[in-house]
């Protein structure tokens, strides 16, 4: 349940909405139609095999809210560049150690729309943080999407995953300061670790990483054995 006096954590208004924790567009790639007759199964470290009627369920979205207008119009080329990127990569044959260039698949702006898959993942990271009530500074993910400006410290990596699994994973973090924390995102055998590392922090996990200032749109595909 949210407060009533809770605000959107993205630009500080009120009247929130839910956001999906993994995008829709995957689920229903991946599952399909979802009905009560043909339910999908949400686990997480609380429960297992709880039946979901509907990709519209409460228990899909991340109970850190924002407002409709960041949820659809601010954030909606976020996540439609995501989109595409993500049945690009999937309708691939991905394997560890090629490279995918990104302006095969965003053959017009693909900079721009880049930036639109960082920001996606800035969101999803933001709920994570105000989820998990995670001691990262929550304004300066705000102010990158508010700015249409990359993240300084959010890295992602793309990979395949052995396992075909669908959702997110937790956040594991550094103990003590987070300086570097850690979550995937999974749509059956694609996988992407985002990160976040403060400057001068060195990760084997950041080997690979890409980030909109590295320059390039050559993505490393990555094992994530």
């Amino acid at each position: 349940m949210v407060h009533p006096g809770a605000k959107c954590w993205i630009c500080g208004n009120t009247g929130l909405t839910g956001e999906h924790k993994t995008k829709r567009s995957d689920l229903h790639e991946v599952f399909g139609a979802v009905t009560q007759a043909n339910p999908l199964y949400y686990h997480d470290n609380k429960r297992k095999n709880r039946p979901i009627g509907s990709l519209d369920a409460k228990l899909l979205k991340s109970p850190s809210r924002i407002c409709a207008n960041c949820n659809n119009a601010r954030t909606q080329p976020h996540d439609r560049a995501w989109e595409h990127l993500s049945e690009a990569l999937r309708t691939r044959n991905m394997v560890s150690g090629m490279a995918v260039r990104a302006d095969r698949i965003f053959s017009y702006n693909t900079a721009r729309e880049m930036l639109n898959v960082h920001l996606y993942f800035v969101k999803l990271f933001g709920c994570h943080i105000m989820e998990g009530n995670i001691p990262i500074d929550i304004t300066t993910f705000g102010a990158s999407i508010m700015r249409e400006k990359a993240h300084p410290n959010v890295y992602l990596k793309f990979g395949v995953s052995p396992t075909p699994i669908t959702g997110m994973s937790d956040v594991w973090t550094t103990p003590t300061d987070c300086t570097f924390a850690t979550w995937f995102y999974k749509v059956g055998n694609l996988a992407v670790n985002v990160m976040f590392a403060i400057d001068g922090e060195k990760r084997n996990g950041l080997i690979g990483a890409w980030h909109p200032k590295l320059g390039t749109n050559k993505l490393a595909i990555s094992d994530f054995k």
